[in-house]
């Protein structure tokens, strides 16, 4: 217990970090923080990555076997370029690739693959040599740019140390050796003793002990831990280390301690973690020595008396790790507060649920609970005492409801309470002096069994607030001098229920009513008057409950239940309603105390807070307060009416429903303003992103199209306030403007269109305006479909179609042109010359009319020409009828053109036709070409052949038409050169179309003619 009297400072409280805060395990071997800022914590179950909200915990176990003479104990140490050294469970050593986090087993070292016996202890170089003791009493030097091994013998090195003078340090079971690394090597041997030491003139010491730690402090004086030897000193410039067994009788250290951890810490302060016996800290300045061990009833005290640890923090904060209770956890800044609760008071003093306090002008501070009577606490031997006061006559309820304190110039305390009136106690001796309630006599009488507010008042008098029966003036000689209730004509008070009263100025008093508002009264008069003020007026009828006020000129600051901070010029009437919209961490205040800066601190529900009012009122913002909670050391988030108070030394003092909480403005340490904020995971389409480095190190995200939804959780790096910050964040192409999250460090996106984003965070405890910002740069591919070489291949292929298109249209016309220029053409040579025939022929016909003989033949051949004619203009018809596509109709008109041709002449012939024509089409060229082909040749066998019997086989084959036409005829020799254009024009057909013709025959025998061609 500690009353935080003036000039004291208050006593080391720590917070707590153990497996219900989701710590793998309790026992934690070893420390560390890297280049980020994260704290990495070994224990036997895992491997813990801490950032001040949140555990990581990777798989990876440490050893934790603790001797009186010496530990096997895990190790962390810091690496160079983002990396930790591991010695892992069997002294295995194992590199942390933060960048990463992938872990490298290192079994062998060295170009030679040298195999690592259990590794006991290793230090990394700035050179990037890396020191390794293992257990086979030796020592070496791995050159990690060479990859060359150096090795020396060396008794059981249990620690390594660099100090200020790049002087190694090797600690040993038999005590200590210097030494100094030259191009990453250095050589030492064993002298004719057997003890250790190098070759080259290096120092030994401490040959009969077992030293376990060393660290060096600001002014270069060294600190070594011993096993059973206690604590060894060396000041810069001396030879030897010497015992330090404290700086007198009363700041004594056992010279038998087995320590396992010394930090020599940034403030001054020296760290000496123990095994069995806690911590002690030594503070050189004022020469003095705290022990430090558990309290199992307070929560603030250290974890466990087995310390295996001590780290310090880029905070400055100090991280002390044990073999059972998990870590503890000292920072300056969580140290602001003293406080009275069950945990550190004797188990028979009331303490809890505090709703009065009072000091004397011994410093003692007097405290009133809500149902177990007044506890006087003594700050000059940190003693307690409870007393209970029998009920008053009639009393009401509890009658050790202590509700209002005061002390006055002569050392009396009046005590009033709920429902037993009001006392006078003697400061000194704790015996009630006068008592005043409703049924004593007349010097005794006062209206009201219950007193909830008491100011003084000159002449040994005081104001005193009541429940039922308004103000009272009472003397403490002779009893009730004034009352102001709202019972009396003219001169009458709001209400009867006054909470709070507050002078303004030497001759004006303002009442402070539960319900009803703010009434003043002229103390030198006796009158009762109000300010009109509407926005006042409005609280009231929205039933504003009034909690409390105070007056610093020309502000009169009311706080209320549910609606803030009311503060009102007294001089302009301007009235300003503060609440948590404009940074209030909570609507209800209890308590309004200044400090000597006129800085106004308020208790809340939601602990306590400093408010530094602007010049302009209206301008209030999150940044005008600090708040503070539970966890920075208060007796609870909770507070109680009537219960703060301001003694004589500056110290404010608010009490709440666990107990008392005190402290002294001027020596609160603030927490950072900000903090560096660290991505530490992100998901992707709700799966956690699977990268190959980590979320604290990357700076550029890659996503397809398809993973458009993202999202991060992040972290303030600071241990001391990490959930009090609030966080603010930008997804810049996105989100126009900065978004306040308060205290929530996640956020989501979702369907995010392909481009390039910046996300940015930050974090602050007030406004962020000046906070360091972390930005990651999403970038999301579009589909191919929406990248420019596609767009630019869809433009040239769409160009390119539109040429084809113009093309094909370009061909069409020029076949249709060409088709009409073959009609013209056909009907030319084949109607033209028919009718230029038969022309002819009429006019010989006509000269031989009389001759009937060569007439009919004139007739007969004018009748061939027109059937000629008739035929030519048919299959010119034909060939243009789009009806007639098919290949079955090609077919069927080489069929029916066989048979007009042969059943003329009586030749008999035979057709082999198959059945799939029907689903081949031909164009209109390539379906009269073969009409002519087929035709050409019956005609040559109807007109040259004198054939008798033709057989006729049409089939298709692998895509190609076949004809096979073979006759009885005379025959002709294949080989004599012709005038006549029938196998020519078959011949030119058949190349058109890429086909081919053989055609064999035999004189007397007749010919076979074979055509085929592509069907395209």
């Amino acid at each position: 217990m500690h009353l935080l009297v003036h000039g004291q400072a208050v006593p080391f409280s720590f917070r707590n970090l153990s497996i219900n805060e989701g710590l793998s395990q309790s026992s934690v071997v070893d420390i560390a923080t890297d280049d980020a800022g994260f704290l990495w914590l070994a224990t036997q179950d895992g491997l813990n990555r801490y950032d001040g909200r949140e555990l990581v915990i990777f798989k990876k176990n440490f050893d934790d076997i603790t001797l009186t003479t010496g530990s096997r104990l895990g190790k962390i140490v810091n690496g160079l370029n983002n990396s930790l050294w591991l010695i892992t469970s069997g002294g295995r050593l194992e590199k942390l690739d933060l960048y990463n986090e992938t872990f490298t087993p290192f079994r062998s070292i060295g170009a030679d693959s040298i195999q690592l016996p259990p590794v006991s202890c290793v230090y990394h170089d700035s050179s990037n040599v890396l020191l390794i003791a293992v257990e086979n009493d030796r020592l070496y030097c791995y050159d990690l740019n060479t990859n060359k091994v150096n090795g020396a013998l060396m008794h059981s090195v249990q620690g390594i140390f660099k100090d200020s003078d790049n002087l190694f340090w090797l600690l040993t079971k038999r005590g200590y050796a210097t030494v100094r690394m030259k191009n990453g090597r250095f050589d030492v041997g064993a002298p004719e003793n057997g003890d250790v030491h190098p070759s080259g003139g290096i120092e030994t010491g401490l040959t009969d002990v077992s030293c376990s730690t060393i660290d060096e402090d600001k002014s270069h004086t060294l600190w070594l831990g011993t096993y059973g030897n206690g604590l060894y000193t060396k000041k810069k410039g001396e030879k030897k280390f010497v015992s330090f067994t404290g700086y007198n009788e009363q700041t004594k250290l056992p010279a038998n301690l087995v320590i396992e951890s010394v930090k020599a810490g940034a403030a001054g302060q020296v760290w000496v973690g123990t095994y069995g016996n806690g911590l002690y800290v030594i503070d050189q300045e004022k020469a003095t020595i705290t022990h430090y061990v558990v309290n199992k009833k307070d929560p603030f005290s250290l974890s466990y008396n087995d310390v295996l640890c001590i780290r310090e923090d880029k905070q400055g904060g100090i991280w002390i790790g044990t073999d059972g209770g998990g870590v503890s956890h000292y920072d300056k800044r969580l140290n602001n507060f003293a406080m009275l609760t069950n945990s550190n008071v004797p188990d028979d003093i009331s303490i809890e649920q505090v709703r009065a306090i009072t000091t004397d002008r011994q410093g003692g501070v007097w405290i009133g609970t809500s149902s177990t009577g007044l506890t006087f606490a003594n700050s000059r031997n940190n003693s307690f005492e409870t007393r209970h006061f029998p009920p008053a006559p009639n009393a009401q309820g509890n009658y050790d409801r202590v509700v209002s304190l005061y002390t006055d110039t002569e050392g009396d305390v009046w005590v009033g309470t709920q429902g037993n009136g009001l006392l006078v106690i003697d400061g000194v001796t704790k015996k009630v002096k006068t008592r005043f309630y409703p049924d004593g006599d007349k010097r005794r009488f006062i209206p009201d069994h219950t007193i909830w507010c008491i100011l003084p008042a000159p002449g040994n008098q005081v104001w005193a607030g009541t429940r039922n029966s308004g103000l009272c003036l009472i003397d403490k000689q002779n009893g009730l001098v004034k009352i102001y209730s709202n019972y009396r004509s003219g001169n009458r008070t709001l209400e009867n229920n006054v909470r709070s009263l507050t002078l303004i100025d030497d001759s004006t008093l303002c009442i402070g009513f539960e319900k009803k508002g703010i009434q003043f009264l002229n103390m030198n008069t006796g009158n009762l008057f109000v300010k009109p003020n509407p926005a006042i007026d409005s609280l009231i009828a929205g039933g504003t409950i009034f909690k409390c006020t105070w007056y610093r000129y020309p502000m009169l600051w009311i706080g209320t239940l549910g609606r803030g901070m009311v503060g009102c010029n007294m001089n302009t009437g301007e009235t300003y309603t503060i609440d948590d919209q404009k940074g209030l961490p909570n609507n209800t205040v209890y308590g309004i105390l200044p400090d000597e800066k006129n800085y106004l601190w308020l208790s809340t529900n939601r602990g306590i807070c400093r408010f530094v009012p602007p010049a302009d009122l209206k301008t209030v913002n999150r940044s005008n307060f600090t708040v503070f909670l539970a966890q920075d050391g208060l007796q609870s988030n909770e507070f109680n009416t009537g219960a703060y108070h301001k003694a004589a030394d500056g110290r404010l003092m608010f009490g709440g429903i666990n107990g008392l909480t005190i402290f002294h403005p001027e020596q609160i340490v603030l927490s950072n303003l900000s903090a560096r904020v660290v991505i530490t995971q992100a998901m992707v389409n709700n799966q956690p992103l699977v990268s190959d480095t980590g979320m604290a190190y990357k700076k550029v995200l890659h996503l397809p199209f398809s993973q458009n939804a993202v999202s991060f959780n992040f972290s303030a790096l600071d241990f001391v306030a990490p959930r009090r910050f609030n966080y603010y964040y930008q997804l810049a192409g996105y989100d126009t403007k900065w978004i306040d999250a308060g205290n929530r460090n996640y956020v989501a996106y979702t369907n995010l269109p392909p481009g390039r984003y910046v996300f940015k965070v930050k974090a602050a405890l007030q406004l962020p305006d000046n906070s360091p910002v972390t930005e990651l740069v999403i970038i999301i591919n579009p589909p191919f479909w929406r990248t420019a070489w596609f767009l630019v291949l869809c433009v040239l292929a769409l160009a390119g179609i539109l040429y084809a298109i113009y093309r094909y249209r370009i061909n069409q016309l020029l076949s249709l042109q060409k088709v009409r220029n073959r009609i013209a053409t056909d009907l030319h040579d084949d109607i033209g010359t028919t009718l230029t025939n038969i022309s002819i022929l009429s006019e010989l016909s006509k000269k031989k009319l009389l001759q009937k003989e060569e007439a009919g033949t004139f007739l007969d051949r004018i009748a061939e020409e027109v059937h000629n004619s008739s035929q030519a203009l048919d299959d010119i018809v034909w060939s243009i009828n789009t009806r007639n596509d098919t290949l079955e109709q090609t077919v069927a008109r080489m069929r029916r053109y066989a048979a007009e041709v042969f059943d003329a002449a009586n030749i008999v012939y035979s057709l082999q036709l198959e059945e799939q024509f029907e689903k081949y089409k031909l164009n209109m060229e390539q379906r009269r070409d073969c009409f002519l082909i087929f035709k050409e040749a019956i005609n040559n066998i109807y007109k040259h052949a004198n054939a008798k019997r033709v057989e006729i086989k049409v089939w298709i084959e692998k895509g190609h038409l076949y004809m096979n036409i073979c006759d009885d005829g005379k025959g002709f020799d294949t080989t004599t050169i012709t005038h006549r254009n029938g196998i020519r024009n078959i011949n030119n057909r058949i190349e058109k179309w890429n086909g081919s013709i053989t055609m064999s025959s035999v004189k007397g025998e007749g010919t076979v003619t074979k055509v085929s061609f592509p069907l395209t």
